[in-house]
Formats: structure tokens, C-alpha cells, sequence
């Protein structure tokens, strides 16, 4: 899906007037003339800024509307008056469409690799967010349990999940597979799903073959007494449940020993570590959308905003992708005459800084050629910072300590 496509289908959701009869809260609510309409907040809201929410609004008057802004407390009482349905739609929406079979995406062996994983939002420590989330670590601090289903080739967020922080991550895979199969049939016939070591289980494996879903999973050696007697390499073993697996173990550098599960039995032994190092992608996607896109920096202090963030957060990562195809095809075609050591790709962090602070606009713009000149300034921007692509690179994992750091308040301040 091309950058022009996903901006028009964004401004088809925002205007389409069903979108407010189904999301709002309020019958009564927008029905006189505002400063800032249904429209505007939305589009607002997909700003997704690290800026204090005052700030914002006064950039955002400065640059769309002009006169007075409207004030922090007279924005919490708008978005008060509708649900997070408008920004589910729109990520719901771009997901069907780029997975709908009329465009060309990444496969490894001609499968989509999809990877699930769990992690946990740091919420703004409210008794109302501790009631409707839960709290994590024995202290009161809130945070909700969150549930991905992710493309690592095409780097898209497939099924994202935000719940209850006792969340159980093989009961979110049952979600993400009723998704998988009822949204996207023709994905799912070739998928294979990367698991880490949270969702092996003999019914999660017997989940999957049900629904002829492919999988190679990380679990623990003594997963079963089959996997912990298998030899070194490849082997086939039958569980007590009658399953038939195929076990792959090797050593890492680290001399573990890492033991994969899988019903690929053709697939040649030297390729699972590889492909299993695949995963990785579904990290580096939390740290993009905690880190770079800020979601803990929520806007707001109940359950509704939360979820709204959350969902425009979605929506950002996405379109983020987007452009990062089209801003990558931008920089090979500038370089296609240069002898470089490594392959160059415009920086992820850079771009969404870009798209961040671009984006609202250009989707109030209705399409227009002025708007695809300004669609064409942001590409030139978003290419010149570079990052260079080395085989084999890796990051550390970002300590527990820190990751439970007060993060996420700086934009209701």
C-alpha cells in the first residue's frame, strides 16, 4: 500500500460520518459548532507528541485553524465524549487492506512470518486505571497487559491486544489466531508463527495444528520428558498426547543450549536457528512503539484515553511502516551507483520523529496535488537520515528497573 492510499483511507475514516454515531458516548455531544470538532480531535490525537498536551493543542490551532486554542481541561472533556473505536477502525482497517492479497509482501520460504508476544504498558498510577488494569509487581503502580501478533518481515503490527495485566499470553494466542482465521484466511494458510518460551503447551501446539497453522516455538529443555531425553540436532518425538513433533537443539555462543519445537518437518536443520532469530523483530517493535513512538506517555488518566492512545499508537506504527518502505525505496535509488560496505535504510527513529510531527496535517489535508507536494518534502526529510544495515547486529534488552521507570506522565503535566 503506497503512502498516498493509506493517507486517503485515514481521511475517508475520519469523515465518515457513521464513524461518529458508533463511537460516540454521548448522543448530545458535537452537535453545536466548536472550536474543535469530531474531525480535528481525532486527527489530533493522532499526533501522538512528547510534548506537554497544552503545547500541542497551541501548535496544533497555530498550524490548522488559527485563533485561541482550546485549553488542556476543554480537550479531556471532548475526547471524554467518545470511545477508541474510530482509532481501532482505522488500524483495523489499514491491516485488511494491506494483507487483502492485491499487494506484494515479504515471505521467508513462501510463508509470512508472524510472531506473537506479550509485554506490559506502564499506566499513570490513578485508582481508576489500578481498578480497570491491575497493578504489576506487588506495589500499586498500574499497567496494562498488552498482546501482539506481528509481521517481522514486513514490520507490521497484525492483531494488537490491550487488557488486564494478569493477562495469559497462550489465551491471547487463541485470540490471535480466531483473528488470524476469521480476518485474514489466505494469510493464515501460510503462516508460520515464532513463539518464545511463554506459549509452548501441548493445547497451544494442538490449537495451531487444528487450525493447520505452521510453528517453531523456544521452549525450556524440560518442556517435556520427550523434549529433555531428545538428542542434540534434529529429532522427531510423540507426546503422551499423541502430538508429533520435530525437536532441534543446538548450542549458543553462550554454551545454553536452545530447544526449538516445530511441526516443520521438511524444513533442513541448519535453517531453525535462523529462522528462529526472526523473532527478534517483535522486540525491536515494542522499543519503537515505547521508546520512539512514546505511547507511555499517555495523555490522559482513564481508561478511555488510555485505550485511545493505545489504538492511535497502532495507527502511527503502521503508516510508519508504510513510509519507511517508501523513504528505504528512496535511498537505494540514491545510492545504486555507490560501492558501500553495508546497504543503507532511512533511520526508523528519525522517520517516525518526522512522520510525528507531520502527520496530522497532511491527514486534515484533503488529497490534493499541494498535499502530495508536502507528502514529497516528508520523504526527502525522512531519507537523509541514515542508518546502515549490518548482518548479524543485535541490542541488549532494556532492563526490567528501567522499563518500570515513571515514564509516561510528562504529557498531562
Amino acid at each position: 500500500m503506497t503512502s498516498k492510499l493509506t493517507l486517503l483511507r485515514l481521511w475517508e475514516r475520519v469523515h465518515d460520518k457513521r464513524m461518529k454515531e458508533i463511537s460516540l458516548l454521548n448522543d448530545k455531544a458535537f452537535t453545536r459548532k466548536r472550536k474543535m470538532g469530531f474531525e480535528q480531535s481525532l486527527c489530533f490525537q493522532l499526533d501522538m507528541g512528547k510534548t506537554g498536551l497544552q503545547a500541542r493543542l497551541n501548535n496544533f490551532f497555530w498550524r490548522t485553524k488559527g485563533g485561541d486554542p482550546i485549553s488542556q481541561p476543554a480537550f479531556s472533556k471532548l475526547r471524554a465524549q467518545y470511545d477508541e473505536t474510530p482509532f481501532e477502525i482505522m488500524a483495523r482497517d489499514l491491516v485488511e487492506e494491506e494483507y487483502s492479497g492485491r499487494y506484494a509482501l515479504p515471505t521467508w520460504r513462501g510463508f509470512y512470518l508472524l510472531a506473537a508476544d506479550g509485554s506490559y504498558f506502564q499506566l499513570p498510577t490513578t485508582p481508576e486505571l489500578a481498578r480497570e488494569f491491575g497493578v504489576r509487581g506487588g506495589g500499586n503502580r498500574p499497567s496494562a497487559g498488552v498482546s501482539v501478533l506481528y509481521d517481522v518481515l514486513h514490520g507490521w503490527v497484525i492483531d494488537p491486544i490491550i487488557t488486564h495485566t494478569n493477562m495469559n499470553e497462550r489465551e491471547q494466542m487463541k485470540n490471535h489466531v480466531s483473528y488470524l482465521y476469521g480476518i485474514l484466511p489466505d494469510i493464515a494458510r501460510n503462516t508460520l508463527l515464532l513463539l518464545d518460551r511463554g506459549y509452548p503447551s501441548q493445547e497451544v501446539f494442538a490449537m495451531l495444528e487444528e487450525h493447520g497453522l505452521r510453528f517453531c516455538a523456544r521452549c525450556a529443555n524440560d518442556f517435556t520428558t520427550e523434549t529433555r531425553d531428545a538428542p542434540m540436532g534434529s529429532s522427531t518425538v510423540t507426546l503422551k498426547s499423541g502430538q508429533t513433533l520435530r525437536v532441534v537443539k543446538f548450542p549458543l555462543r553462550s554454551g545454553e543450549i536452545e530447544t526449538l519445537v516445530s511441526n516443520l518437518f521438511d524444513l533442513p536443520e541448519d535453517d531453525f536457528p535462523a529462522l528462529y532469530a526472526k523473532r527478534w523483530g517483535v522486540e525491536t517493535m515494542y522499543h519503537k512503539i515505547k521508546r520512539v513512538i512514546g505511547v507511555e506517555t499517555f495523555s490522559g488518566r482513564l481508561p478511555n484515553t488510555i485505550r485511545q492512545d493505545f489504538w492511535a499508537a497502532m495507527v502511527i506504527f503502521n503508516v510508519a511502516a508504510v513510509f519507511q518502505n517508501e523513504a528505504d525505496e528512496l535511498v537505494r535509488e540514491r545510492q545504486k551507483d555507490k560501492n558501500l560496505k553495508h546497504p543503507n535504510r532511512a533511520r526508523s527513529s528519525n522517520l517516525i520523529v518526522t512522520l510525528r510531527d507531520r502527520f496530522i496535517f497532511a491527514t486534515l489535508l484533503e488529497p490534493s496535488p499541494s498535499r502530495d507536494r508536502q507528502l514529497d518534502q516528508v520523504f526527502r526529510d525522512m531519507a537523509r537520515v541514515l542508518s546502515p544495515l549490518r548482518p548479524g547486529r543485535s541490542y541488549p534488552r532494556v532492563p526490567k528497573h528501567f522499563a518500570a521507570a515513571n515514564l509516561n506522565l510528562k504529557s498531562v503535566l
